[in-house]
């Protein structure tokens, strides 16, 4: 792609890439910013040497059948929260598909921090006003050994005649390399700074200060977030300076910006606030819809809940998240997979991480991967139109503190909702959950139910059951870190009969046919360790993860989730 250097605009405020970054050496070589890329490619080729990655050896001194994995040039360019550039980056990544297990690999799985986990850290952090660190690992992979034998190409542009790599270091793109380092990462963590991971997320470590105060450290990766005590800073200091010595980490001081998601905070108000307003702006610049006229719903309601038009021939079915007139096959034509699944993925990270009022609609979307149409197309730019007009919406932890307010205890509760046989095609029904701590929102789930419900009944109870399980994890996590919660969770459903079942024992003959998995939740409501508690529809947050609502009660719903990050805490 020629010219393919990164052109920046601004836009409201916040510089974006109008182009997309080089997709190879060549290309960034040729491009107008060519220098920058050519002294980050030295940069991260120097990083390798020092770090003794490989050694390099004869091709000919090796075996005509050796497995010699081929390599490429990934660049990026990095931003801060406001989206101004910090640097352009390059790295080395062999092309781990071409591993051949038990060769060049063995064992791949490696623990990955939790979104959740995260936002359990910032919760707590702002409510008990603690102070929030961020540190990167610079070339983090080829800190860890690598135990098997690997031979790679010479990394473009540093190529000598007849040599390859003979692999020390893991790099990213091997298969192993993310176990290896966190292997080696954890260890430290562990052994050294005396840290222990939680079993609830095996990437949050948490231990007591000197002073008896709790400190945590989340890694995701190769980026770390630490949260602790003001009084213990010194304290942090020599373990960060051990960090230091042993991974050589880089310190971006106050945390501001990760993983895509801006961090902002008000010591005073004692809040911390989490968006994707510089995310969505660039994934519109990229997809052609900055410009786009904006919606005020992220879908279209369910047939359903629309009145039949006049002309029955016209009526409207509803595939769940667009309205398509019957007859019309141009809707129905296919649209190219892999920009569609692109879109879809784009979407998916912003629902994850900081839009839960978008998981209905995007859990749709996904739904249709394999075979996209023009209404599947359709619908998901809606959802790209209505993230233009609230891009600046996110998630505000500790709210529910006042100024005064700091303790121990916590407040954790669950909102479960179902929307009975909603598919068109296979009348499965969805559930919906967010469990909350302290009022803030930490994880929620907008999913198909695996099974067919045979009653409304029925999948309400399959919906209590998903949020008993989150709460379990919320309230185990917190046990792990000393947190005391003031009573036992709450779980808030809208089904009157479902919660009679739940608290009485599925018995009857109309309801033995639910699968004994679920019947733990009478068993966690009669021994105390989950209550129930009756909420109407109107107030059933997880109403809007289980449907497309009108607008009035979508934004009301979305309101008690979501916040503006230019509003006031």
């Amino acid at each position: 792609m020629a010219g393919a250097h990164a052109v920046f605009a601004v836009t409201s405020g916040i510089a974006l890439l109008e182009e997309e970054t080089p997709s190879s050496y060549s290309e960034a070589m040729l491009s107008k910013d060519n220098k920058k890329w050519r002294a980050a490619a030295q940069a991260e080729f120097n990083g390798c040497v020092k770090m003794n990655t490989w050694v390099l050896v004869k091709r000919t001194d090796l075996p005509k059948d050796t497995n010699i994995i081929p390599v490429k040039w990934v660049f990026k360019i990095k931003t801060d929260e406001n989206g101004v550039v910090t640097k352009y980056k390059a790295r080395i990544t062999p092309k781990g598909f071409k591993q051949k297990h038990g060769i060049d690999y063995f064992d791949v799985f490696a623990n990955t921090g939790k979104y959740k986990s995260l936002r359990a850290v910032l919760s707590i952090a702002a409510r008990n006003d603690l102070e929030l660190r961020q540190l990167d690992v610079p070339q983090a992979f080829t800190q860890a050994p690598l135990d098997e034998d690997v031979y790679m190409e010479m990394p473009e542009g540093f190529e000598i005649d007849g040599m390859v790599c003979h692999l020390k270091k893991s790099l990213y793109g091997l298969k192993q390399s993310s176990r290896n380092w966190y292997l080696l990462c954890s260890k430290f963590i562990v052994d050294v700074l005396g840290f222990h991971a939680t079993v609830s997320d095996p990437c949050l470590f948490h231990k007591l200060s000197r002073t008896g105060q709790l400190m945590l450290l989340f890694l995701f990766v190769d980026d770390m977030q630490v949260a602790f005590k003001k009084q213990d800073e010194t304290e942090w200091n020599e373990a960060h300076s051990m960090l230091r010595d042993r991974f050589n980490i880089t310190d971006l001081g106050e945390s501001r910006f990760m993983l895509g998601m801006r961090i902002t905070r008000d010591r005073i108000a004692r809040t911390i606030k989490l968006d994707q307003e510089l995310y969505i702006t660039k994934a519109l610049e990229r997809f052609g819809l900055s410009a786009c006229k904006t919606t005020p719903t992220p879908g279209v309601q369910n047939s359903s809940q629309m009145k039949p038009s006049a002309n029955n021939s016209e009526f409207i079915k509803s595939d769940s998240t667009l309205l398509v007139r019957e007859g019309d096959k141009s809707s129905q034509q296919p649209i190219d997979v892999l920009l569609y699944q692109e879109k879809v993925g784009t979407l998916l990270y912003a629902a994850i991480s900081t839009r839960p009022d978008i998981s209905f609609t995007v859990n749709r979307l996904a739904q249709r991967m394999l075979a996209p149409t023009v209404a599947d197309g359709k619908a998901c730019d809606h959802v790209f139109r209505h993230l233009a007009g609230t891009k600046t919406l996110g998630l505000l932890f500790g709210r529910r503190t006042s100024n005064n307010e700091e303790t121990d205890e916590a407040h954790v509760c669950a909102y479960a909702d179902a929307d009975w046989g909603s598919d068109p095609i296979d009348r499965k029904s969805v559930t919906g959950w967010v469990a909350m701590l302290n009022g803030d929102p930490v994880s929620w789930a907008s999913k198909k139910q695996k099974v067919v419900a045979q009653s409304s009944c029925e999948s309400e109870l399959y919906a209590e059951a998903a949020a008993m399980n989150e709460l379990k994890w919320l309230s185990g996590l917190l046990k792990e870190l000393g947190i005391h919660m003031k009573s036992a969770p709450i779980l808030y459903g809208d089904n009157q009969s479902a919660q009679a079942l739940t608290i009485n024992g599925v018995k009857s003959e109309r309801t033995k046919h639910i699968d004994i998995k679920y019947r733990f939740t009478t068993d966690e409501v009669t021994k105390g360790n989950i209550k129930l508690k009756w909420v109407s529809t109107n107030e059933q947050l997880a109403d809007i993860l289980t449907k497309s609502l009108p607008i009035q009660v979508h934004e009301r719903l979305r309101q008690q989730l979501c916040v503006r990050c230019d509003d006031s805490a």
